[in-house]
């Protein structure tokens, strides 16, 4: 996992503008999810305050909340680096490891204890949206669920490029508001729906094409309700990340390179 794909202060590019993960606890809070495998220790204090900072620590899959209604400064160390956050009110974030086995703070976590976090909110590059689209072959027959769809960039510009009906399904009410938001902006109100729900619980049944931008882990989870409700012939395209024990289902493969130099890999699979 490149630190690309989650860095904290992310900005979306071209048609849409990214807006901050939502929490689902009080407006003002700062919500913080630990989401490795071991406790963490890290220093925090008030933006507008004195330096002295007061020092924490965070179980494995536990939730801290602040509820000053201020903004705070987080430090933490990871690989022998001192790392500092600015976090917001209203705002959430997860401690997590990368690929490379570093701790590193994301923004986004749904801060519900009855659904699992499957990854924080990233958006993905239009150039790879238009990519994932052409290799699914998508076509105006088909039914497209985007699973975690964030802010709906991919059910939507399937429905406006090449008249797909589409469902984007995301635990996050500011990101179902927003989707619609953008479903209507392009038109497209008639042909697309956002559901929140989550994704584990969800009836994808009706799919023809899904659409993936997960953790690995996470992709491991949802295989067996892609096995269970998919219909033979369903596509599965996946973003970054390979569906494990899919090997003999991978119909396509390919890398995508951004303006901004950086690689993204496409996994196409069928059912």
């Amino acid at each position: 996992m490149k630190k690309r794909y989650f860095t904290l202060l992310f900005l979306s590019v071209l048609v849409f503008l990214s807006i901050p993960y939502g929490l689902m606890t009080q407006s003002r809070e700062i919500a913080i999810r630990n989401l490795t495998k071991k406790v963490v220790s890290y220093s925090i204090k008030t933006s507008h305050a004195s330096p002295a900072s007061k020092k924490m620590r965070l179980e494995a899959g536990e939730l801290e909340l602040f509820s000053d209604g201020f903004s705070l400064i987080i430090s933490f160390d990871s690989q022998g680096q001192t790392i500092t956050y600015r976090l917001d009110p209203g705002m959430a974030y997860t401690f997590r490891d990368n690929e490379e086995g570093e701790l590193e703070l994301y923004e986004g976590s749904h801060s519900r204890t009855d659904a699992p976090d499957l990854a924080p909110y990233v958006s993905t590059p239009m150039v790879v949206v238009e990519k994932m689209l052409e290799m699914a072959k998508v076509t105006k027959s088909d039914i497209l669920y985007d699973l975690g769809c964030g802010d709906g960039r991919i059910v939507i510009i399937a429905a406006k490029k090449f008249g797909t009906r589409g469902v984007g399904i995301d635990l996050d009410p500011e990101r179902i508001k927003e989707s619609n938001a953008y479903a209507k902006l392009a038109g497209v109100e008639d042909l697309v729906e956002f559901r929140l729900e989550d994704v584990m619980k969800s009836n994808i049944s009706e799919a023809t094409v899904v659409t993936l931008y997960l953790l690995p882990e996470s992709n491991a989870i949802l295989r067996p309700i892609l096995e269970r409700q998919l219909k033979e012939g369903a596509r599965v395209v996946s973003h970054n990340y390979h569906m494990p024990d899919w090997q003999a289902r991978e119909i396509g493969y390919t890398e995508v390179t951004t303006g901004d130099g950086e690689t993204h890999t496409i996994f196409v699979y069928k059912k």
